[in-house]
């Protein structure tokens, strides 16, 4: 994940509620946001199921994925990013 443009240290990140900071859950690279653990992301629904939902009926399984959000600065003015869904990542590569 990236950070906004002009985004400033401290950075903290909320998975589903779950605080995690730089050295203790995620990795800070530049504007580079790194996770420790992969998240899950949103399953896309196929035609089927998005019916079934529009007519009401449950679907069967996790479709939430994980949600973020990120506290960051700019300018030294604390900003916020809220409920914003993970995308399908990969574990971060390891340093070096």
């Amino acid at each position: 994940m990236d950070l906004p443009p002009g985004a400033e240290a401290p950075v903290t990140v909320y998975v589903n509620g779950r605080q995690l900071t730089d050295g203790d859950g995620l990795r800070l690279e530049g504007t580079r946001i790194h996770f420790d653990e992969p998240l899950r992301a949103r399953p896309e629904l196929g035609l089927r199921h998005q019916i079934l939902l529009a007519i009401g009926i449950g679907v069967y399984g996790d479709l939430k994925g994980d949600t973020l959000d990120v506290m960051y600065h700019r300018d030294g003015i604390p900003q916020m990013i809220s409920d914003r869904r993970a995308k399908a990542t990969g574990r971060p590569p390891e340093a070096a």
